[in-house]
């Protein structure tokens, strides 16, 4: 009794299966989807939610985008006296800016980018509400040890968390780094 080669069975067998785990493969994560309008011609927020932008944090270079020269000024500090140092992870890339003063004494300040998927507003505590920067922000009323910390959304693209020693430079230093941040290219 002669049977057919089993191979190509084989073959058809493990490419069903790579297919089936390639289109099984992102279940296990939250869609970032929305759902369909609805029949009656009524549309919500999430149904009309912009694209979400997927920067790759591990290497974007914040320090380029927002240079140490450029934020000087709003650090009451000179560009010679500034220096920025990037660091980027998986789920975070930010630069932290450190300033030298008189007699070797040191500031810093801060500029934090993440996924838009880490705004919690809930999470920080005691917040004041800031018009007019991207599509919502908040200064930080407590936290962040010496810092104060300016937190701005900007729907579908990134969280900024801008840190320095006032509330009027962290202000300052989110607007600087969102209008950089947001620019083409950004």
């Amino acid at each position: 009794m002669d049977h057919p080669p089993q191979a190509p069975s084989r073959i058809v067998f493990v490419l069903a299966a790579l297919i089936v785990a390639a289109g099984l493969g992102g279940c296990s994560q939250e869609s970032s989807s929305t759902a369909p309008a609805s029949k009656q011609g009524k549309t919500t927020s999430a149904q009309t939610a912009p694209p979400t932008v997927k920067r790759d944090l591990k290497s974007f270079d914040v320090c380029a985008r927002v240079p140490a020269a450029a934020v000087a000024g709003i650090l009451a500090s000179t560009p010679e006296r500034i220096t920025g140092e990037a660091t980027m992870t998986a789920y975070a890339s930010d630069c932290t800016y450190t300033i030298r003063r008189d007699e070797g004494a040191k500031d810093y300040a801060m500029v934090w980018l993440y996924a838009p998927e880490m705004w919690d507003p809930s999470a920080a505590g005691k917040i004041e509400k800031i018009g007019g920067l991207g599509d919502a922000a908040y200064l930080e009323k407590e936290g962040s040890g010496s810092f104060k910390t300016v937190m701005v959304l900007v729907k579908g693209n990134f969280v900024l968390d801008a840190r320095a020693d006032t509330p009027e430079q962290a202000r300052e230093l989110a607007k600087l780094a969102l209008k950089r941040l947001t620019s083409e290219g950004g």
